[in-house]
């Protein structure tokens, strides 16, 4: 017997609240990536996207250094993904090795336990601890040897998740309760490296947002059911890691070793691989417990398959057991609709912060 589900009415699928149309970007070396769509409900719709190669030296580490090659490649990348509408939001995201995502969690003692916490309490719980994890982020900055003396900005700060005595919630209103925990998540970044890429909107005549490459995959990740795991990026020029446990982003790390160095060095891909593998390891110092057992990879041809095979041994000689390391399938990112590959995910994932989707 075959049971038969039908398809959603067009009244069904209509009566998904949208929000703006928005756009995410990636920006790295050698090419750009634009996503567009609107929130449908807690997904984002994509409705189109593109993307334009760069030439090398245009971007580096994250740095725009010829804004007017990389405006042009925009206004072509938007073309193409803006064919049904224009983007009202645009999130850029980027990654460098000077960027840094702080994960605070800020704990509110009620007075009151009986009465249901309402829409001004939560509101007054998200601005405090916003607050806090701005704090925490300033002094972390202040205790970085490698930031000393650079010129930092704090980007958005984005709500990662809320509890009511350790009950993971959407919202809190009309719940209660006596221990409210609010977790922020904070990106530093140099101010040299934002102040170029709004130079690059603004020669593009856009505006918008700066966001971390790594976070933005991380957390579309994280918001799609992955409770734990490593999510790795390879770039051109740099290697991108979002650490996720929980559910939520708990770390994010970039170190500048990537696809081009690697492939250069003819012959000499399985030494090289491990010692990518220990960068990667490295990197994640710091970090509470062991490294995770599952590893999701973007950016790996079939030509560089030997790095995650040496991150999976090298991970699983600290672990003691056999990690899973596989390419990061679409299918994974299912807060996406929509027409888009695994290379297109970090610009998606910018696109779902922009939209807003992890609010509905």
């Amino acid at each position: 017997m075959t049971a038969r589900i039908s398809a959603p009415s067009k009244d069904a699928r209509a009566a998904a609240p949208r929000g703006p149309v928005v756009a995410g970007v990636e920006l790295q070396a050698g090419m750009l990536r634009v996503v567009v769509g609107q929130r449908e409900g807690a997904r984002l719709r994509v409705s189109g996207r593109g993307d334009s190669a760069l030439p090398e030296s245009a971007v580096a580490g994250g740095l725009v250094s010829d804004r007017f090659v990389v405006a042009d490649a925009l206004r072509t990348a938007f073309a193409s993904a803006e064919h049904l509408a224009r983007a009202e939001r645009v999130a850029i995201a980027i990654d460098s090795d000077d960027m840094r995502t702080h994960h605070a969690v800020t704990t509110f003692e009620r007075e009151d336990l009986r009465a249901a916490l309402g829409a001004g309490e939560e509101s007054r719980a998200v601005r405090e601890a916003a607050t806090d994890a701005h704090a925490r982020a300033t002094a972390a900055t202040e205790e970085d040897a490698a930031l000393r003396g650079v010129a930092t900005v704090q980007l958005d700060d984005d709500v990662a998740a809320m509890a009511i005595d350790g009950r993971g919630l959407r919202s809190l209103v009309g719940h209660r309760g006596r221990l409210v925990e609010v977790w922020t998540d904070v990106t530093i970044a140099p101010l040299v490296v934002t102040g170029a890429v709004t130079a690059t909107l603004e020669a593009a005549r856009r505006r918008g947002s700066v966001t971390s490459g790594a976070y933005a995959l991380g957390r579309l990740i994280a918001e799609s059911g992955v409770s734990e795991a490593g999510v790795v990026r390879l770039g051109n020029d740099l290697t991108a890691i979002a650490v996720l446990r929980e559910g939520r982003v708990a770390g994010t790390r970039v170190f500048a070793l990537g696809r081009s160095a690697l492939a250069a060095r003819t012959g000499r891909l399985d030494d090289d691989a491990k010692v990518w593998a220990d960068c990667v390891v490295a990197s994640l110092r710091g970090l509470d417990g062991p490294p995770p057992g599952r590893w999701l990879f973007v950016g790996v041809s079939e030509a560089l398959l030997a790095l995650p095979s040496a991150l999976a041994a090298t991970i699983g000689e600290i672990r003691g057991d056999t990690p899973d390391a596989a390419p990061l399938a679409v299918s994974v990112a299912n807060r996406i609709a929509g027409e888009v590959r695994s290379e297109d995910l970090v610009a998606a994932g910018a696109a779902a912060l922009a939209a807003g989707i992890y609010d509905a």
